[in-house]
């Protein structure tokens, strides 16, 4: 604006002030090296508005054509980013139609213009390992973390697919890597459950279940559940590297919450008598059955191997009067009374355990204590009422 105003202004001056200097016009001499250029003032002083003016406009000229260059430029690249973007929602529908092979060459090709390249990476890893290609997932990860090398993102992503593929110790690195970061992420937290619980790390998952309970979905009901599992899983792993003293110590050493509930009773007698401690294990399924009656631990009592029954007897019958209509305590004392030799007691409460709840095998045990007791046609009878029970009813 101001060169343009400066131009008006030096033509104006020359219309005014050049008819006055027509008749004094002026001498220029200019010398250079031996040449020489002479000129009158006037004539100095057009030439200069006239060499002016044209630099004012070679100066308009290429701003002209520099933003016709710059919006040419722009739209190329609008048309590849809207190109981009059309290939990246494709390549996203065939991922979730497990079209892999060409998922993966959709999302790659449009990543280079793509306004969400993180994503078709992330989709490229997806694909890729939809293809059995491990090398090529991780490489496609790498990109991904190049981008943004603190996304959650990213690790839940390559955690998910480790996790997908068996890949469980590699998945717990990952998660542990932005666990600090996001403690509280219900994702990193179901997907660490999952990895814990496939590698049996069970000291791990018992101490992810309290935030698992405060920040994801799991319900009460489903974290006592996980409790249980792990506590039973940790029981096995001690008693197969420390034996039953071992697990005698750690038994000791939970709560009494824990020592009451009849699921982890159940784990400890299993594990002791598996290791030829049924006595350590009756004392404690005794105490357990004192506090609460549980037929799952009622009927735990057969299965020990004790040299002396007596005992276990008279806490079954102590039990039978303050449940006598309980089915699984006169499974148990007839089972027992069976292995005693007691084969009318043993009948007796064999057939009160089948009127109360009929099993297959209880009708087992009462036919070889018909055949004990010689009554033959009694033992075929109830054969056949034993095998219609496991028999699937027709309809």
């Amino acid at each position: 604006m101001i060169k343009l105003l400066l131009l008006v202004v030096a033509l104006i001056a020359g219309l005014t002030f050049g008819p006055m200097l027509a008749g004094n016009q002026g001498y220029v001499l200019i010398s250079a090296d031996n040449q020489t250029l002479e000129m009158s003032l006037t004539t100095l002083l057009l030439l200069v508005i006239i060499l002016f003016g044209l630099f004012f406009l070679l100066e308009n000229l290429l701003k002209w054509l520099l933003s016709l260059s710059s919006v040419s430029r722009g739209w190329f690249s609008s048309r590849k980013s809207r190109k981009a973007r059309q290939l990246t929602s494709n390549g996203l529908v065939k991922v979730l139609e497990g079209d892999w092979k060409q998922a993966e060459k959709l999302v790659v090709k449009s990543a280079s213009h793509s306004d969400t390249p993180l994503l078709n990476y992330l989709a490229a890893a997806e694909a890729a390992q939809g293809q059995g290609q491990l090398h090529q997932r991780d490489e496609y990860l790498r990109l991904a973390s190049e981008l943004d090398n603190d996304s959650l993102a990213v690790a839940l992503t390559r955690a998910r697919l480790q996790c997908r593929q068996h890949q469980y110790e590699e998945a717990v690195a990952t998660l542990q890597d932005m666990k600090s970061a996001h403690p509280r992420n219900p994702l990193l937290l179901e997907l660490l459950k999952q990895c814990y619980v496939e590698l049996e790390d069970w000291p791990a998952l018992l101490g992810l279940i309290p935030p698992l309970k405060k920040y994801s979905s799991l319900s009460d009901e489903q974290a006592d559940k996980l409790q249980e599992k792990a506590e039973c899983g940790l029981m096995v792993q001690i008693a197969q590297h420390s034996g039953s003293d071992g697990l005698m110590g750690h038994w000791n050493s939970l709560n009494r919450k824990a020592r009451q509930n009849p699921v982890l009773v159940a784990c400890f007698v299993r594990e002791m008598c598996a290791r030829n401690a049924d006595s350590e294990a009756y004392t404690v399924l005794r105490e357990a059955l004192r506090k609460k009656i549980e037929p799952q631990l009622i009927s735990l009592m057969p299965t020990l191997k004790l040299t002396d029954y007596h005992p276990a007897i008279v806490t079954l019958q102590d039990l039978l009067r303050y449940d006598s209509g309980n089915a699984a305590t006169h499974s148990a004392l007839g089972q027992l009374y069976l292995r005693e030799g007691k084969f009318p007691e043993a009948r007796t409460h064999l057939e009160k355990a089948i009127e109360l709840h009929p099993t297959v095998a209880d009708y087992s045990y009462l036919v070889e204590t018909l055949e004990k007791l010689n009554d033959k046609a009694a033992a075929h009878r109830l054969s056949r009422e034993g095998l219609a029970l496991a028999l699937p009813s027709k309809i």
